[in-house]
């Protein structure tokens, strides 16, 4: 009877205890000058737009934070140094020519994932911070960067404007109210941040920042993080860099993330192109991550065209 009593109150408890680890992060875990407006309504770049409203009266150079929170197709924690009861020290949030500045002592930034063998979250959330500067009455994205919900993060004398969370698709209809001429920081970023979504959409989105960004840097950042999505997006849009009139140097990007590919679609299409592309440093690339790889169809390669 006391068994069946226990079954019927976890049972009871279960959708509570679903919410709490699928919660999304708060307005709580920055300390300082917070304004939320996640109750206030609207779309994101309402919101981002209401804080801009907020603060836009104030001296051109005026600066302030906004963030908002997704769900991320990766873990995302803090590399922080670790005390008995959990993560030790807050992280500084400061701005230093015009970017964000996080201090900590002992800091290693972020790990994407867990360890292998760790079960992971029913839901990963990530948070993104932007930096805005009040310019001719208007507010300009000036930086962003990624945060992990493990910490608290202290504002010191900045003040932020928290936007709640949301889904994928808004959060990349805020993503894309970044102007084109955004600077080149940014948009390296910006193809990080596409491949923690989760959706074709932000893969749609990576791949046209791999297309058509005027930087080649920014491109082959953004190649190299489709090399991390398995999607048949992704891989189809990897080959069309292969059989395009690019450049040396973002051909060899693609090279490059079709080896970080699963060994099942990465492998065959490296072959394809060890045996049969008519640019000899693409051949050797590509006969370079077959050997790292330790696929038996690697090996059967080597051994055919070292041993005929």
């Amino acid at each position: 009877m006391k068994r069946r009593s226990l079954l019927f109150l976890l049972i009871g408890m279960l959708p509570v205890l679903l919410a709490a680890a699928t919660a999304s992060p708060t307005a709580g875990m920055f300390k300082g000058q917070v304004a939320s407006l996640e109750a206030d309504g609207g779309s994101l770049p309402e919101r981002a737009a209401a804080a801009c409203r907020r603060w836009q009266g104030e001296k051109p150079g005026s600066v302030f934070f906004t963030a908002w929170a997704f769900p991320a197709c990766e873990s995302i924690r803090s590399c922080g140094r670790r005390s008995a009861g959990g993560l030790s020290e807050t992280v500084a949030l400061r701005v230093r020519d015009n970017r964000i500045s996080m201090q900590e002592h002992g800091r290693d930034g972020l790990t994407i994932s867990g360890q292998s063998g760790e079960e992971k979250d029913p839901v990963s959330w990530g948070v993104l911070l932007f930096l805005h500067q009040i310019r001719d009455g208007s507010c300009q994205v000036l930086d962003m960067d990624v945060l992990a919900s493990d910490r608290t993060y202290a504002l010191g004398g900045e003040r932020l404007a928290w936007l709640g969370s949301t889904n994928e698709e808004h959060g990349l209809d805020f993503l894309r109210t970044l102007p084109a001429s955004a600077g080149k920081k940014l948009r390296e970023k910006l193809a990080f941040v596409l491949y923690l979504f989760n959706g074709e959409a932000a893969v749609a989105d990576l791949i046209g920042l791999a297309r058509r960004d005027p930087d080649m840097e920014v491109r082959k950042g953004a190649i190299f993080w489709l090399g991390q999505k398995a999607s048949a997006a992704a891989v189809a849009a990897l080959a069309e860099v292969l059989a395009a009139p690019e450049a040396l140097e973002i051909k060899k990007a693609a090279v490059f993330a079709l080896s970080q590919l699963p060994p099942a679609t990465g492998t065959p299409m490296l072959l394809r192109i060890a045996r049969q592309n008519p640019h000899p440093r693409l051949r050797k690339e590509a006969i370079f991550w077959l050997g790292q790889s330790g696929d038996p169809r690697a090996l059967d390669f080597f051994e055919e065209i070292l041993l005929k």
